[in-house]
């Protein structure tokens, strides 16, 4: 208790003493005001100020434009006539400006703590007093370092947070740290709210707390370094990631430049074998122009000796002649080169023939992925989509929508097969209906994954595509069909030929079509695959687009179509 009375009266004491000195400074602001600032301007006066001899302090610039009014030199207080040679700089002045302002020393920079002290220019503060709660310039420090009253008091390197170390209830020091509520006090509130509390000095709680982050930062420093060498070496692992990608693609390069080689190879084999084959009957061919080019001449010239002989008047030079034209020889049949239609042994096509079917299965590999269970990244596999096995995988059984049947159309087989009638019906009012063009889609909507379905069509054509729910039901124009605009692709079966359409462009396809099509949807990877159905598919043609909405299969029909069941 006693400790704490001893504190209150140290405190009432350094606050009397603040009281004092704050009072001071604004004595001694007063006085420095009534020494130095100008009679007319009342401004300081610091840059060449003048006394006159009456008393009065002016600066400069005022008191010549005081003088250039007037003929001659007076006062501009008490009117009191002086000399010109009185109108000059009083260095004295200016000194005794200069030291109290603290011009000509050190001013503070914008990061500076300042003196407290220093009136005018604030010049760079040396030290803060604590016990003061003030911080001094060189020259105002001193009393601190020789008055036995003030060395006591507690000095520290410049601080420009005060306040911050004022306890905001009492407005005093910040001297103790309580553990129990973990916060800064000062000795008023320890006699009042922490009685009871864990009290102990700062300089003691900041070096348990420094220990404390000191051991912090080594951890913090200890997992940075973990991560800088976690990064490397992830760096490193993704250089050889590239190194290894590099290496494969080159390895793949060199396999299918040798599979192209090996084709160009065989290419030039076959053109050079066909050549040969070629050179080989033309000179055939040539030769027996030759022959017959020779026999043509022979039997013309006879042909002329019998016209000649048939001329003649004389019946003896006649009959005696006649023998030897009747005993001319008269050749048989002309031979013949075959023209042949294929020039290659049948067992060279029967190569060239499974090398074409081997080329198509290539063409038909992609790569698709195999998602397995409990595995994140997927798994390829280099599938032949010509495979009607591999297709069946994904088959989805589909039934057709009475809401969009257009009223040419009949439903039957339960929704699974539409024929064409030329008697309309009256179906229902609905807005999914095809009003203008016998069209009619699918229940289902197709999206996010692989889908198969196979139609058998009939009928002078068929269009079989698929379409977003937005395509345009209304209208008679080509932008209502199925592929004539961008939200739908069909293909277009016809007796003598195929062609795709989207958008309202159509492409011819070469490929033969045939009465069963099979559909093949990709939705992830924007393929919409169309194959002609027989002993195996045969591709007939391949969209690649982005899909962006589900997709519905639909039909134009003018005989009939019907839905496969794959199941």
């Amino acid at each position: 208790m006693r400790n704490l009375v001893s504190l209150l009266i140290c405190h009432f004491r350094n606050t009397f003493l603040r009281l004092c000195r704050n009072m001071m400074a604004s004595a001694a602001s007063s006085a420095y005001h009534e020494m130095f600032n100008c009679n007319v301007c009342f401004f300081t006066v610091q840059e060449e100020p003048v006394a006159l001899p009456c008393g009065h302090k002016f600066c400069t610039n005022c008191m010549k434009k005081s003088s250039s009014e007037r003929a001659d030199c007076r006062c501009p207080l008490c009117q009191c006539v002086f000399a010109p040679e009185a109108l000059s700089k009083n260095a004295q002045q200016v000194e005794m400006a200069e030291q109290w302002t603290g011009v000509g020393s050190a001013a503070t920079e914008p990061m500076d703590v300042p003196c407290d002290v220093c009136i005018g220019v604030k010049r760079k503060a040396a030290q803060t007093c604590v016990t003061c709660l003030a911080s001094f310039c060189e020259t105002h420090i001193q009393p601190h370092k020789q008055s036995e009253a003030l060395k006591r008091h507690r000095l520290e390197e410049p601080t420009s947070n005060l306040q911050q170390k004022l306890c905001p209830n009492h407005r005093i020091m910040l001297q103790l740290y309580c553990r129990t509520d973990q916060k800064c006090v000062c000795l008023l509130c320890v006699a009042v709210k922490h009685k009871d509390h864990e009290l102990v000095e700062m300089e003691t709680e900041r070096a348990e707390k420094q220990a404390q982050m000191d051991v912090k930062r080594k951890e913090i420093e200890s997992s940075v370094w973990k991560k800088q060498r976690q990064v490397a070496l992830t760096i490193a692992a993704i250089e050889e990631l590239r190194r290894s990608a590099q290496r494969e693609i080159q390895e793949c390069e060199k396999t299918f430049t040798s599979v192209f080689q090996s084709i160009q190879r065989l290419r030039s084999e076959v053109t050079v074998l066909i050549r040969n084959y070629e050179q080989r009957e033309v000179r055939k061919a040539e030769e027996l122009i030759q022959q017959l080019e020779k026999e043509i001449e022979e039997q013309k010239r006879n042909i002329s000796r019998m016209a000649e002989l048939s001329q003649t008047d004389d019946h003896i030079d006649f009959l005696q002649k006649f023998s030897s034209v009747q005993d001319l020889p008269i050749d048989g049949d002309t031979p013949s080169i075959p023209t042949k239609r294929r020039l290659l042994p049948g067992s060279v096509r029967m190569d060239i023939c499974s090398l074409q079917k081997y080329l198509n299965t290539i063409s038909s590999l992609e790569f698709v992925e195999m998602r397995q269970t409990g595995l994140d990244e997927p798994n390829y596999v280099l599938q032949s989509l010509m495979e009607r096995s591999f297709l069946l995988k994904y088959a989805c059984p589909l039934s057709l929508d009475a809401n969009t049947v257009n009223g040419s159309l009949r439903i039957s087989e339960e929704n699974t097969m539409v024929n064409f009638n030329t008697v309309k019906a009256h179906y229902l009012i609905h807005p999914d209906r095809f009003e203008r063009w016998p069209q009619v889609l699918c229940r289902e909507a197709l999206f996010g994954r692989r889908y198969y379905w196979e139609v058998k069509w009939s009928g002078e054509h068929a269009d079989i595509g698929v379409a977003y729910n937005g395509i345009c039901r209304k209208s008679g124009d080509s932008k209502c069909l199925l592929g004539g605009n961008d939200k739908s692709w069909s293909l277009v079966c016809s007796g003598s030929r195929c062609s795709v359409r989207h958008n309202g462009l159509d492409t011819v396809i070469s490929a033969p079509s045939s009465q069963t099509i099979g559909v093949y949807l990709d939705w992830h990877a924007g393929t919409l695959s169309f194959y002609s159905i027989s002993d195996t598919p045969t591709l007939l043609f391949r969209f690649h687009t982005t899909f962006a909405q589900p997709l519905y299969p639909g039909f134009r029909v003018t005989g009939s179509v019907k839905i496969c069941q794959l199941n």
